[in-house]
């Protein structure tokens, strides 16, 4: 087999040309298609990272809102934890003040009903013992026993202060003093008793003496508007009357 050196070159000659016909037409456009889809996958590329990026930023933000969503939870639980504790403080202490409040007035009311009681008790023993005293007074009321309220009213006369000895003698000088008495007086116990008013008096005074068995024992003694109770009735009927004074009405 020969070598030909026409043919080698004409060949090699359609070999170069074939190669600046593939890199005119086909190999550049290649590279540019490549190129192009090289910087296309470059944008996706960068498109996806910012996305990406994007992306954690919004999880960040989502997390740092939920973090502050959790926050702000807890603030309100707190906050409503303390109102509730604070609202059930006030309630409390509202019951209690009205607990309080029912118990002094219940209290009260009894100490009320128990004063009642006692003072109903006591004027009712007063009354018992009041009737029991007239009674017995009643039956110890003599003769005997108004002498003698007649010798203590002839020494209260006597011993008047000076100030009721004015008022007395101002009395005595209007209307003549009327004595009653729960049984007849002896003459000298009428003598005693005229002496003594006419000394207070300072001048001879009609004297007027009467009987009432309601004395019970001792004097009454009238002159104007003053009087004289120097007798069983009226010291019971004072007795009594003291003692309702002193303990009010039922």
């Amino acid at each position: 087999m020969n070598f030909d050196w026409t043919t080698f070159a004409l060949e090699f000659l359609n070999f170069l040309i074939l190669l600046w016909l593939l890199r005119r037409f086909l190999y550049q456009p290649v590279l540019e298609v490549i190129a192009a889809r090289q910087r296309k996958i470059e944008d996706q590329l960068h498109d996806a990272e910012r996305s990406r990026a994007e992306a954690q930023t919004a999880r960040e933000a989502c997390e740092h809102q939920q973090a502050a969503w959790a926050d702000e939870q807890l603030q309100a639980r707190a906050e409503l934890a303390k109102s509730i504790a604070a609202e059930r403080e006030r309630l409390l202490r509202g019951v209690a003040d009205e607990v309080a409040e029912a118990r002094a007035k219940f209290q009260a009311q009894e100490e009320r009903e128990r004063q009642d009681w006692a003072r109903a008790t006591e004027q009712r023993a007063l009354a018992l013992g009041g009737r029991f005293v007239a009674k017995l007074l009643e039956r110890a009321a003599g003769p005997e026993l108004e002498a003698r309220l007649v010798n203590w009213a002839l020494a209260d006369l006597a011993e008047s202060p000076a100030g009721q000895a004015e008022t007395l003698r101002a009395a005595l000088a209007g209307d003549g003093p009327e004595v009653v008495s729960a049984f007849p007086l002896a003459d000298g116990q009428r003598a005693a008793i005229s002496a003594a008013l006419a000394q207070l008096a300072g001048q001879p005074i009609q004297v007027t003496f009467r009987e009432d068995a309601e004395v019970l024992a001792g004097l009454r003694i009238h002159a104007g508007a003053w009087v004289l109770a120097a007798n069983l009735r009226d010291e019971l009927q004072f007795f009594q009357a003291a003692g309702e004074s002193e303990h009010g009405p039922d």
